[in-house]
Formats: structure tokens, sequence, C-alpha cells
């Protein structure tokens, strides 16, 4: 019985008590859609203030928004699910939890400049 379970765990996990979580790789896609979404508002919001109410974009590079920005800000959003997807093919589920509180940091910080970008619209 003990030489099955060693075959199931992966080497690099192998502990007394082992835990597994109630979410696989797949599940990370949902913090994915809402950080990209995050992501469009933020664009569509600071386009919106620099073109028609003519505010000055802060961040000097920012300023019109180079492609090398759109990478930057939606390459960040995809890096949880390419962790938590190699972690799955290394047999290390373990260690999933990483990627989603990484996920959730994210969420936080983008929801929070989504926040401030539209309370800036809104002169609230």
């Amino acid at each position: 019985m003990k030489q099955q379970e060693e075959k199931r765990i992966s080497p690099t996990q192998r502990t007394e008590a082992s835990f597994s979580l109630a979410f696989s790789w797949k599940a990370m896609c949902y913090p994915t859609i809402v950080l990209v979404a995050l992501n469009i508002v933020d664009v569509v919001s600071t386009f919106y203030a620099v073109t028609l109410l003519g505010f000055i974009e802060i961040n000097p590079l920012a300023v019109g928004f180079p492609a090398w920005i759109f990478v930057l800000k939606f390459g960040v959003c995809v890096v949880p699910v390419v962790c938590a997807y190699v972690l799955d093919k290394f047999r290390m589920q373990n260690y999933l939890l990483l990627p989603f509180v990484f996920s959730v940091a994210l969420i936080e910080f983008y929801s929070f400049v989504v926040v401030s970008g539209v309370c800036k619209i809104f002169g609230a």
C-alpha cells in the first residue's frame, strides 16, 4: 500500500502529511479572465481619460501605450496559469496554491488601479 502511494506522489513532494487542493490548473483560468477584464477596463478608461477628457498620462513610459506595455500588462495575467500548468505537468499539485495567491494579489492591484482611474475620471 505504501509503495503504491509513493508511486502516485512525485519525489519532490513526498511527505508524511500530503494534502491536495480542491482546484486544478484549469481553475486558474477564472482569475486570469478577471485579470484580463480588469486590464481591458484599465486600458479603455486610460484612453478615454487621455484623449476625450484631456488628462495627461503621468507615467512617462506609458505615454501613447507602446506595444511593450500591452505585452507586459497582458503577459503578467497569463503567468499564474502557465505556472499552474507546469506544476501540474510535473505532478506538484501541492504547490498550486502559489499561483493562486499570485493571481489574487494581481487582482487586488489591478482592482485598485481601475478604481482609482475611474474615480479620477468621475471626479470623486
